[in-house]
């Protein structure tokens, strides 16, 4: 569930970057009054956050033993080292 919103604010945050890319328009700062800045300090670290989890999360998931299949491979490693 966690990974669902950090995608979520990761992409608000994506599109928010991509308004100000081409039109010079940052909607975080215009859903915010100058007067809220807190508000869009607050959304900006919770985006911010949520790309660090999600990196963290794509890393555990692309080197997880599961995935890469280590235990099998260092058992025919060593099965295989044995015998030569």
């Amino acid at each position: 569930m966690i990974t669902i919103i950090a995608l979520i604010l990761v992409t608000v945050g994506a599109l928010n970057w991509l308004s100000v890319g081409i039109f010079n328009f940052n909607v975080i700062n215009w859903m915010f009054t100058p007067s809220a800045y807190v508000g869009a300090r607050i959304v900006y670290a919770l985006v911010g956050i949520a790309g660090v989890w999600l990196i963290a999360y794509l890393i555990y998931n692309k080197f997880s033993p599961k995935r890469i299949h280590a235990v099998e491979d260092m058992r025919s490693d060593r099965d295989h080292t044995d015998k030569v």
